[in-house]
């Protein structure tokens, strides 16, 4: 029963609320706009109200605004802000870890030459690695090397060789040419060291040329003092160097008949 009176109400509301649309706009003035378009521009409850007054208010009235004009505390920070809320924008945490390796040094030299090898290595900082060599020597003699002139041409080998000694320009050179290969895994130098060779009778001033191949030699260096130094190359970390070093004394009409002894040190080190 209560069912069907709650439909009937409503039918009745809505006939008298087309009736009054039907019979014009409230106020006395007509709109714009046809009567079935009317319930588009005015509020339903709106409609009810001018009905039927405040029959229907039930005493509770709220209302709900924004804006600045609603502040009663202004220095806070109401509009740059992050709600926490299922991981907005997300966190993280980092930190950097440096790392750092030391790479001890290496040297090596390995000479080679007239039936003999010596090979030098070097690991680790402050080592110092010397040698001799041991089984073989660099000889001057006119049987072996035999005699050249300043170009470094050979004149012949034999032990009764003819000379006009007018001409000071002939030498006895050695007996091979000497091949110098050195590496190292840091930036480093390589040299030649050596002096005169001496005997009680006099010395002979040591000349040596020196070449990256053996076709291809650059001028003559003259030892004639001790402990004169040669710099051939500097080279930087792991890269190899191969050197070619040929050597020669004077033999001229004051040179004394005998044997002289002299010493040539190869050496390479780090920088």
């Amino acid at each position: 029963m209560r069912k069907i009176t709650a439909i009937a109400v409503t039918l009745t509301l809505l006939s008298l609320f087309a009736a009054t649309i039907a019979s014009g706009y409230p106020g006395g003035l007509e709109p714009e706009y046809p009567w079935w378009q009317y319930n588009n521009a005015i509020d339903f409850t709106d409609a009810l109200t001018y009905l039927f007054g405040n029959a229907f208010d039930d005493g509770k009235v709220t209302w709900n605004k924004t804006g600045d004009e609603y502040v009663n505390i202004d220095w806070f920070n109401r509009t740059d802000y992050v709600f926490d809320d299922n991981n907005v924008n997300g966190q993280s945490v980092e930190m950097t870890l440096d790392a750092r390796a030391f790479i001890p040094c290496y040297l090596e030299m390995k000479v080679t030459g007239n039936k003999g090898q010596t090979g030098l290595r070097s690991y680790g900082p402050g080592i110092s690695t010397k040698a001799s060599s041991s089984g073989y020597l660099l000889v001057f003699d006119n049987e072996i090397g035999g005699f050249v002139d300043k170009h470094w041409y050979m004149l012949g080998h034999n032990p009764h060789t003819e000379f006009d000694f007018d001409n000071d320009e002939i030498f006895i050179q050695g007996c091979d040419i000497f091949k110098v290969e050195v590496y190292a895994n840091d930036n480093y130098k390589y040299e030649v060291e050596a002096g005169p060779l001496t005997s009680e009778r006099g010395s002979l001033p040591l000349h040596m040329r020196s070449g990256y191949s053996m076709s291809n030699f650059g001028g003559t260096f003259v030892f004639d003092e001790d402990g004169k130094i040669f710099e051939v190359a500097e080279k930087d970390a792991c890269e190899k160097l191969t050197v070619y070093h040929q050597f020669r004394v004077p033999y001229t009409r004051n040179t004394a008949q005998g044997r002289y002894d002299g010493k040539i040190i190869f050496r390479a080190y780090t920088l």
